[in-house]
């Protein structure tokens, strides 16, 4: 099993080195081939540079499991959509693990996303919300209530209630589960890419597994979400609920459905 690492980076140059070597220290406890994708929307703090300087300096050391795919900044949907497709097509992956290049992510829990994907999960979830998991204690309230809040939204008006954090970030996620979905169908290009992949991924029956996780504040650099994310966040969490009409509001009838419906298409192809 080949286990590729996405990391989306925008102005990331001060976090990108220690992100990338503890990745490849954590990778030591890993029964897999694992490398990394880095994702650069051609940042101007000169971020590609300093990975494509990296692969360089590992690649003399006999590692040559760090990738860099650049591109227009488009926003953190679309830079997760180009990782994902080359990560499979190009890279030969059967999981992929998506996480933040801040930190708030610990490369330390990599190795326990995956060994619930070894147990038979289709997608794993760093979870804030489950018990044993936390968020940063020095969030103004502000923060808390957009994360939390936004989180029911997600839970409640698109229905996927049966998982707790439906916004995170952290996740792996099996080819299987990735090629079931049509990514170009998933037409948002910011944050709330996470929860449009998240709901059809629920759709289509995936096992989901949540496994608790210490989020932390970035220290350096600056967060990327705005109003805009917030506000697209909202309207796409809407027109999933109603994306069937009425019938949106029966998750198990749509589930039963692409079950249906993916059967066809493999008696179809016989």
């Amino acid at each position: 099993m080949k286990i590729v690492v996405i990391v989306p980076t925008y102005r990331e140059k001060e976090n990108i080195e220690p992100l990338i070597s503890q990745l490849l220290d954590q990778f030591e406890r890993i029964p897999h081939e694992s490398g990394i994708l880095v994702v650069d929307d051609n940042s101007p703090d000169g971020t590609g540079e300093e990975v494509k300087k990296i692969i360089q300096e590992k690649r003399k050391l006999g590692k040559n499991n760090i990738q860099i795919l650049s591109g227009k900044k488009r926003g953190l949907g679309a830079a997760y959509q180009r990782g994902i497709k080359y990560a499979l097509k190009e890279l030969g992956a059967d999981v992929i693990v998506s996480m933040d290049a801040d930190f708030s992510h610990k490369p330390k829990d990599v190795p326990r996303l995956i060994e619930e994907i070894d147990k038979g999960a289709d997608m794993v979830i760093g979870s804030r919300y489950v018990r044993g998991g936390k968020i940063p204690e020095n969030w103004n309230l502000f923060r808390v209530a957009n994360s939390r809040w936004g989180n029911r939204f997600a839970r409640y008006i698109v229905g996927i209630d049966n998982v707790k954090d439906c916004t995170a970030g952290f996740r792996a996620i099996s080819r299987e589960v990735l090629e079931a979905i049509n990514l170009d169908s998933l037409k948002v290009r910011g944050y709330s890419f996470q929860m449009n992949l998240l709901y059809r991924a629920y759709v289509e029956g995936a096992r989901i597994k949540e496994v608790p996780i210490n989020f932390k504040e970035r220290v350096w650099g600056h967060t990327k979400i705005g109003p805009r994310d917030v506000l697209e966040f909202m309207w796409n969490s809407v027109k999933l609920r109603f994306e069937k009409g009425w019938e949106g509001f029966d998750k198990k009838a749509l589930r039963e459905q692409a079950k249906k419906e993916l059967m066809d298409e493999e008696a179809a192809s016989i």
